[in-house]
């Protein structure tokens, strides 16, 4: 067989097997990982930032394809109180309790409620008032005085915080008695009239307060549950043709690429266990162990290293992640926990 009629069969080969390999691939079914996480709110922001772009399950390559993000909101509740103050007129709770409403839609900082008048919570106190004065008057008997003078008798009384002044005395002839035959007065009994001067305040209007209570609600948003969605990433066949040729015939040959092999293995506790989570590979160039998580039960770690990496770094230090903390350890052991 000539030279050319081998490198043209040489070129059908190759060019069938690679339209074979080409074929396989476009044909076969890409493979999606979905997953499903809710997070409270407040970490919201470091697991966003910390997604994984790629990620691998069970020797499958996958490549990060859709988010989406839904809010998941709880009602919560304060108790709020509020007065109101109105003037008024008269002092008498029955009225007052008419003037004022049953109850107030109240809303402050997102929360809405109703609030509920107190019927047994009013206070009501003077607001303006003035005072007036004016007479008083108190009389005093005497009886059987020997001299209707007024040497005896008191011309300034008080009585209960107010001063009386004598201002009229009325006299009567109690008992009399014969001299020289003539009846001669020699007992008097007295009326003295007494005036005094009382204030009084006078109230022109009242302030009532009314209080009313009751129990606030607004949604806030506590979780928010991450629907992600991964898609295999195509790989091309492993195995790569070389032909060669000799007089008599042609030969292939098959070879197989040989990618990275991980010598990280990641665990995490979970149900009274440790289960693989993760496989990384790392060198003495790239010392970073990132055991940010898509799925967890737990912040307990195991870290394993293969044996020809440990030899690589032992006694080195590796740097371990975890969201946007970070962890220096000096590899001592194979095999060390992380609480995180």
């Amino acid at each position: 067989m000539n030279k050319i009629k081998v490198l043209g069969i040489s070129t059908l080969l190759i060019l069938s097997l690679c339209s074979s390999n080409s074929f396989a691939s476009s044909t076969e079914e890409i493979k999606t990982y979905k997953l499903t996480e809710t997070i409270p709110i407040e970490q919201t922001n470091s697991y966003r930032n910390n997604i994984s772009k790629e990620l691998e399950i069970d020797n499958i390559k996958y490549e990060l394809d859709t988010i989406k993000e839904m809010e998941n909101k709880i009602t919560v509740t304060q108790e709020k109180e509020v007065q109101e103050d109105k003037i008024v007129k008269s002092n008498d709770k029955y009225e007052i309790l008419k003037l004022f409403e049953n109850e107030k839609k109240f809303e402050e900082k997102g929360y809405k409620g109703i609030l509920k008048l107190q019927y047994n919570d009013i206070d009501v106190k003077a607001k303006d008032s003035y005072t007036e004065q004016y007479k008083v008057y108190l009389e005093k008997r005497y009886n059987n005085i020997s001299s209707n003078e007024l040497n005896d008798i008191p011309k300034v009384i008080k009585e209960e915080g107010i001063t009386y002044y004598l201002t009229n005395p009325i006299w009567k002839i109690s008992q009399v008695k014969t001299v020289e035959g003539q009846d001669v007065p020699n007992k008097y009994d007295g009326i003295m009239q007494y005036e005094g001067i009382k204030e009084k305040t006078v109230i022109q209007d009242y302030l009532a307060t009314a209080r009313y209570k009751g129990t606030l609600e607004k949604e806030v948003v506590d979780t928010i549950t991450f629907d992600i969605t991964y898609k295999e990433i195509p790989q091309e066949s492993n195995y790569i043709p070389v032909i060669a040729t000799t007089g008599a015939g042609i030969v292939i040959f098959s070879g197989i690429i040989v990618f990275r092999r991980k010598n990280i293995y990641i665990y995490n506790y979970q149900k009274n266990q440790w289960k693989l989570v993760k496989k990384i590979h790392i060198s003495k160039n790239q010392k970073m162990i990132d055991i940010t998580p898509l799925t967890w039960e737990s912040n307990k770690y195991k870290i394993l290293l293969k044996k020809q990496v440990f030899n690589k770094l032992k006694d080195e230090n590796i740097t371990v992640k975890y969201f946007d903390k970070h962890f220096v350890y000096q590899v001592k052991e194979k095999e060390f926990e992380i609480l995180v």
